[in-house]
């Protein structure tokens, strides 16, 4: 097993939070190795660079102003474990913001590059957020 230095491995992390901040997810999928598998709790599993882009891409193009913010992230080794929120925007009433948590493992592979990204989230959780988001946008 090849060892990658903490400061390596965090440097790939932090690039892949500014990508998705920015929402830019062709840049994200470039954080990709060619023969990375996505395993998506709800959405499914797709394995190549290309099939996680043409996935990816897609199924955030609606995600329009909405930030990933971290809650707290563990390096261990190759691994890289976090756990974030899904946060859409503007605010509740009572200044709460309308947001789902969700867990990432991530295998780094080197050179800026992940081999493997697997998310879990409670969709059950979510789709009431987002029909109350919605409805709220409408209002």
């Amino acid at each position: 097993m090849i060892e990658f230095s903490r400061e390596e491995i965090k440097a790939a992390f932090d690039k892949r939070i500014a990508l998705q901040e920015s929402n830019n997810w062709d840049g994200y999928t470039d954080t990709f190795t060619e023969n990375a598998v996505y395993v998506d709790h709800h959405e499914g599993t797709f394995e190549g660079k290309e099939a996680i882009r043409k996935w990816l891409v897609a199924v955030m193009a609606p995600c329009i102003g909405w930030t990933f913010p971290v809650e707290w992230v563990v390096f261990e080794g190759d691994r890289i474990i976090s756990k974030w929120f899904n946060r859409l925007p503007g605010q509740r009433v009572d200044g709460s913001h309308y947001e789902f948590a969700g867990i990432t493992v991530m295998i780094y592979a080197g050179n800026g590059l992940f081999s493997y990204q697997e998310d879990m989230y409670n969709w059950e959780k979510a789709v009431p957020l987002l029909e109350e988001w919605s409805e709220a946008q409408s209002a």
